[in-house]
């Protein structure tokens, strides 16, 4: 939970920030079990001074990881899981999803024999119309249906229609799936919660101010909606992935507004494109760009953080790479910034996995703006010979 200690200490000259998507989704990202050592290994071993983690999603891996580390970074923030259930039970009713024109009905018929990105694509193709429909008809069905990431079909299928017990609508029992390590003292610790703009997962950020010479950084930690238009329908509020997305960044540059000195840290699911990186909700990404922020992240290293040579991608078709977790800094002047959390990591029957599907991204900032660049110097006149000729009068 949130542990806050009041210690004497000098200001941090400057200032070390890690985002880290751990990748711990049980059930959806493989061998997160047998990782979760070697995560802590790694957290351990990092230097950083404070640490924004996101998929840390079940109580007990953040318990776990908090008391491993905690020699290292004594002070941390996450909080407590809860869940926001459907308004009744159940949140579907068996002609909603079986029959003629309904979703798992669609499922089992028309994508029946596929398997793999041949199925999502089937999915995708015929049976996304018939969810949008859903989602008009019955929202908070919907919603519970794809919030059952990780389950099995069957236990899936009991969870939204069982009549005693009402879904809940988030993904991961509620979890919001942050934590901050820090080894730095923090104060003002907070939640901004966007939890009425996100579906499937509940999307928060948290935050803390952390003391610099020279002032104050609120960091904040956060993992926004990801664009999952290519393996699932939108049932949510909104008109797509990416517009719910572009939501929750309005919300933290708003929250954000008027602070001397900020970090945004974590995975925004939106990215530029450049050299060898495809763009992401790059409409998003340049938001916090516009808003003032700068991205060292880029400018100073660039490399991807989903990748190809990921091996816990490797199995996934993936043949791009983008840049997706960023550290955006104001009143922040970066020095470096460079990829973490790139090893791997021999697990049992002789398997070799990356620690998690992202890798992560460090970056070192001082208190302040940077310095502006210096103008370009006006060109030099050419020489006299180079004038033209003014003909004798």
């Amino acid at each position: 939970m949130l542990s806050l200690l009041t210690v004497l200490s000098a200001p941090a000259q400057e200032l070390v920030l890690e985002t880290y998507n751990v990748g711990l989704a049980h059930g959806f990202v493989d061998h997160a079990s047998e990782r979760l050592p070697g995560i802590i290994d790694a957290l351990q071993a990092s230097d950083a001074d404070v640490i924004c983690l996101q998929e840390a999603w079940e109580d007990s891996d953040r318990s776990d990881i908090e008391e491993a580390v905690a020699a290292v970074f004594p002070h941390t923030q996450y909080t407590a899981t809860t869940q926001r259930k459907a308004d009744a039970s159940p949140a579907c009713r068996r002609p909603e999803l079986f029959g003629e024109g309904r979703f798992v009905s669609c499922m089992q018929t028309d994508c029946a024999g596929t398997s793999g990105d041949d199925r999502t694509d089937c999915i995708i193709e015929r049976c996304g119309p018939v969810l949008d429909a859903l989602k008009t008809d019955n929202p908070q069905c919907a919603n519970a249906l794809m919030a059952q990431v990780g389950k099995s079909a069957p236990m899936a299928l009991w969870t939204i229609m069982r009549p005693i017990r009402k879904a809940g609508l988030y993904a991961y029992g509620g979890s919001n799936g942050l934590m901050i390590l820090s080894r730095q003292p923090m104060s003002d610790a907070g939640l901004l919660d966007l939890s009425d703009i996100a579906t499937l997962n509940r999307r928060q950020a948290l935050y803390v101010d952390v003391s610099m010479e020279g002032g104050t950084t609120r960091v904040y930690c956060t993992h926004l909606s990801a664009d999952l238009s290519e393996i699932a329908p939108y049932p949510g509020p909104f008109a797509s992935w990416g517009e719910e997305n572009a939501a929750q960044v309005d919300a933290l540059l708003e929250h954000a507004e008027g602070l001397e000195s900020v970090a945004l840290v974590g995975d925004f699911n939106c990215g530029l494109s450049g050299e060898g990186l495809v763009d992401e909700l790059p409409e998003s990404c340049q938001a916090v760009l516009d808003a003032g922020y700068h991205d060292p992240v880029v400018s100073l290293s660039g490399a991807c953080t989903w990748c190809r040579d990921n091996r816990l991608n490797a199995d996934d078709g993936e043949e791009s790479e983008s840049l997706i977790d960023h550290i955006f800094t104001r009143g922040l002047t970066p020095s470096s910034a460079a990829r973490a959390y790139t090893q791997t990591l021999d697990i049992s029957d002789g398997v070799t996995t990356s620690l998690s599907d992202h890798y992560g991204y460090r970056v070192t900032v001082t208190y302040g703006d940077p310095p502006e660049p210096e103008p370009e110097p006006e060109p030099e006149p050419g020489p006299a010979e180079d004038a033209p000729e003014v003909p004798a009068e």
